[in-house]
């Protein structure tokens, strides 16, 4: 039920494990883990055996996707650009390994960044790092990892991580599975791609705002400070670098929607996704894109112990 379970043993790794993160002196941490929706793992495995694959977003909301879909297959791809496979939990059917997977969701470009390549896929680059720099026990494939937001096995992911420029566009099922999945104990990472976007009012944000009404009408976004425990569950950040685009005022903090004192949604402006793909960091730059490869790490680590 995505509950805490057994202890787990969380550290930064020694620095000269990965050219990223370096610098840094170990610290090792005793922590717990949340735990998989092992029901799930059977329904998923069953959908798949019986040919059910969930249908591309486009083909259930009318919107044409900017990434082709072999349904055969069942991945997304992009001529030059790699691929992102459909991950389902019996690809990990104890459920005791971690996995960084997209949320796929309808009225936008969920696939942001993921196979765009710029320097490296997004995804892939930062659940290898994750791997090399943490004791986490991640699961590292070829390809990078999604989820749709219809899948039967969405509850066997405790982490979720959803970005994009545009609309989300949920129907009330879904808004009522989200809720659900939150008070199962789901954690989500949300990030908008480009906070310059719509005068400055940023690309997603405002439909994360609407999307977060709908799924909490009670429930409104609240600015963290960085005492936060999310900046320092395993690196201590003081200073808010932020991801590829730090704006004064506009992406120079996140925000979060709270249960009592656990963030469940923690929202993201300034991009760490446009960092782990890359992209040049403004304007703080190698430094910055340094700080959100860990933050990234922070929020994983946040996530899977409170």
């Amino acid at each position: 039920m995505l509950r805490n379970s057994g202890p787990l043993e969380l550290k930064k790794k020694s620095n000269n494990e990965h050219q990223f993160i370096s610098g840094v002196p170990s610290k090792q941490t005793s922590l717990s883990r949340r735990s998989f929706l092992k029901g799930s793992v059977g329904l998923a495995a069953s959908a798949l055996a019986a040919g059910g694959l969930i249908l591309p977003a486009d083909a259930q909301w009318g919107f044409r996707e900017y990434i082709p879909y072999d349904a055969a297959r069942d991945v997304h791809y992009g001529t030059r650009y790699g691929e992102i496979e459909h991950h389902y939990p019996e690809m990990n059917p104890t459920g005791e390994k971690f996995t960084f997977v997209r949320l796929k969701y309808p009225g936008g470009d969920w696939y942001t960044n993921i196979v765009n390549y710029y320097r490296w896929q997004s995804d892939l680059k930062f659940t290898q790092i994750l791997a090399e720099n943490t004791t986490i026990d991640v699961e590292v494939r070829e390809n990078p990892q999604y989820v749709d937001i219809d899948d039967e096995g969405l509850f066997a992911y405790p982490f979720l991580y959803m970005t994009g420029h545009r609309g989300i566009n949920l129907s009330t099922e879904q808004v009522r599975k989200f809720r659900d999945y939150f008070e199962r104990g789901g954690f989500l990472h949300v990030e908008d791609c480009d906070a310059r976007l719509n005068n400055y009012r940023g690309g997603l944000r405002p439909h994360i705002y609407e999307m977060v009404r709908q799924v909490y009408p009670e429930k409104k976004f609240e600015r963290l400070d960085m005492s936060h425990p999310i900046y320092r569950t395993l690196y201590e950040h003081d200073e808010y670098l932020g991801g590829d685009k730090r704006i004064p005022d506009i992406s120079d903090y996140d925000e979060a929607i709270m249960d009592d004192d656990r963030v469940i949604i923690y929202f993201c402006p300034s991009d760490l996704n446009c960092a782990w793909e890359g992209r040049q960091c403004e304007p703080g730059g190698e430094e910055q894109r340094t700080w959100a490869f860990k933050q990234g790490m922070n929020v994983v680590a946040y996530a899977l112990t409170r």
